[in-house]
């Protein structure tokens, strides 16, 4: 969510971001250019944003700013794009800068928490669809809602997994709890028992927990590894998440 201060150099809400967004933003770039220009003639492309934000970022103590990742998406040729924001302010920033920046587009702005709203989301049948899905940490997503993305679709995923500053900071918190938000974006309590089993190193805890997530990510189809897997850190080389992609196609993961 981004705090009602911080504002963009058009005098809306802007998401208020580290330096490191920058660097996520741009490997999402990079595989929206692969995908738009690979694929485009073969099928439909659509864009789903589980958690779209305003629109912009700016890097907090600093003017600077730069597109969020509906505004990059909106650079590229796709059919549809879907975009999901929780945020009142943000949602209706988004709206705004949308209408400014590509009002030819179809793009369908869906106010409400992506949980709560996924049934909503109507995509072409026969399509290709990327799906950005890039929560704030682990409590705003749960996996069922992935499930659903899926069901009957085409959908790659780029998924923000948050094992630094989500997992590892709350693992114990996690494990002694019976319903914990590492549950519900799991998708069970399975990685209960790797844990347990690897309790002699908590790299290696951590590491069976995203070997875990990519298996449940399997169940749905997807051809997910543990290769495909983008680290982004902060300044001082502290992991703050990953990257996931998954594909239901080989050629996915060789774009």
């Amino acid at each position: 969510m981004a705090q009602k201060e911080q504002l963009g150099s058009d005098g809306l809400v802007a998401r208020d971001s580290g330096a490191w967004a920058k660097e996520k933003l741009y490997y999402l770039e990079r595989y929206l250019d692969i995908v738009s220009v690979g694929m485009k003639k073969k099928w439909a492309l659509y864009y789903v944003d589980l958690f779209a934000g305003p629109g912009k970022c700016r890097i907090r103590g600093s003017n600077e700013e730069f597109d969020g990742s509906p505004l990059i998406a909106l650079k590229f040729n796709f059919t549809k794009y879907v975009f999901v924001e929780s945020d009142e302010e943000c949602y209706q920033a988004l709206k705004a800068r949308v209408k400014a920046r590509a009002p030819e587009k179809d793009v369908e702005i869906l106010a409400g928490d992506c949980n709560d709203v996924i049934d909503r989301v109507k995509v072409p049948s026969a399509g290709l669809g990327l799906a950005f899905v890039d929560p704030t940490g682990l409590s705003p997503l749960i996996f069922d809602t992935i499930r659903k993305l899926a069901q009957n679709r085409k959908v790659d995923l780029v998924i923000n997994f948050h094992e630094g500053m989500g997992i590892r900071m709350n693992l114990g918190q996690y494990t002694k709890s019976a319903a914990s938000a590492l549950d519900r974006f799991m998708g069970s309590s399975r990685w209960k028992e790797r844990y347990k089993q690897s309790l002699k190193s908590f790299d290696q805890a951590c590491s069976e927990i995203a070997k875990e997530y990519l298996g449940n990510l399997q169940s749905l189809g997807y051809l997910a590894f543990d290769s495909d897997r983008v680290p982004v850190r902060t300044d001082k080389n502290t992991l703050l998440y990953y990257l996931l992609f998954a594909s239901k196609h080989p050629r996915g993961n060789d774009l």
